[in-house]
């Protein structure tokens, strides 16, 4: 339904391939400023957001944690990492003008709080570490628990981030499912062909039935899942993002009612650090997981109710 909409607001008369990623007819939106004026803006956040996270991120910009800076043979991509000797989260990634800036200050560093408040408890490795299927959700979540935010990095176009960062979220999800089969079908089959591993088209009929793939040649023959890196070099992880997906929309649901209460049960989650498993920490927070009759039908639900009704006005 969504990508309905989306089609009739960017005026397409079907969803090519490469009308994806593209939410609107103006383009999509992009932050506002230089690198230095969004990290500035991303510390004046968190000094915002809560005591927590103020002592957090006055930390990170004390110790020099960030590396954001695109520059010339530097490796590509973003990621947190934590550095053992010095207690210290550190957050790599290479700033490019887009709205993948913000989320940097938003993903990213929801990996390093979690971290953060981690190392503060002198806890074992084992225990301090979150587990692989449950440190997802800190960082996802914390894109939407920002939200009040986010005016700080979108000034006149954050009512158009907001829409896109939620429709976003909810286009994840069957993308997320696809990576997960198609991981399944090859890894459970070594011995399928280059030709036969081009199930990725079958997957895409089933998970995303709106998109036509016209004449392009490497899409269109199957062989889009190539571009994701994360089949070669994490096995299975991929699902990963959409359970914390799921419960990411969880609390952006309960922040839009009360931002205290979702704030409250978030840090009670990630104060588990990696002492639960991914059903113990969502418990803790009082939320559902994805296992859970109904959840991803009330999740998706009430996402696509509030992008409906956040429709921007021409």
């Amino acid at each position: 339904q969504l990508k309905k909409v989306q089609q009739r607001r960017i005026g397409a008369d079907s969803m090519q391939y490469f009308d994806d990623t593209f939410l609107f007819p103006d383009g999509n939106p992009v932050p506002f400023g230089n690198a230095d004026e969004i990290l500035a803006a991303g510390q004046q956040m968190y000094r915002a957001l809560s005591p927590e996270t103020a002592e957090f991120i006055d930390f990170m910009f004390h110790s020099e944690l960030f590396d954001v800076l695109a520059k010339e043979g530097k490796a590509p991509g973003g990621y947190c990492t934590y550095i053992p000797s010095q207690k210290s989260p550190f957050i790599f990634s290479n700033f490019n003008g887009t709205a993948g800036d913000v989320d940097v200050l938003t993903h990213e560093a929801g990996h390093a709080f979690a971290a953060y408040q981690a190392a503060k408890r002198e806890l074992l490795p084992e225990y301090a570490d979150n587990t692989l299927e449950a440190c997802e959700v800190h960082s996802m979540s914390m894109e939407f628990l920002t939200s009040d935010y986010h005016h700080l990095f979108f000034a006149d176009q954050t009512d158009k981030y907001q829409l896109f960062h939620a429709e976003s979220a909810v286009f994840f999800l069957p993308y997320g499912c696809m990576v997960d089969e198609f991981q399944h079908i090859v890894y459970g089959n070594p011995e399928l062909s280059p030709q036969q591993r081009n199930a990725w088209m079958e997957l895409e009929k089933k998970y995303r039935p709106y998109l036509t793939f016209g004449d392009l040649p490497f899409y269109g023959r199957g062989a889009g899942w190539q571009r994701q890196m994360h089949i070669y070099l994490n096995p299975f992880y991929y699902i990963d993002y959409c359970l914390a997906q799921t419960v990411a929309l969880q609390f952006w649901s309960l922040y839009l009612k009360d931002p205290k209460d979702a704030w409250k049960r978030y840090l009670a989650l990630v104060n588990q650090a990696g002492t639960g498993t991914f059903v113990d920490v969502v418990k803790t927070a009082g939320l559902k997981t994805p296992f859970e009759e109904n959840c991803v039908k009330e999740v998706a639900n009430i996402s696509k109710n509030w992008c409906l009704s956040h429709q921007l006005k021409k």
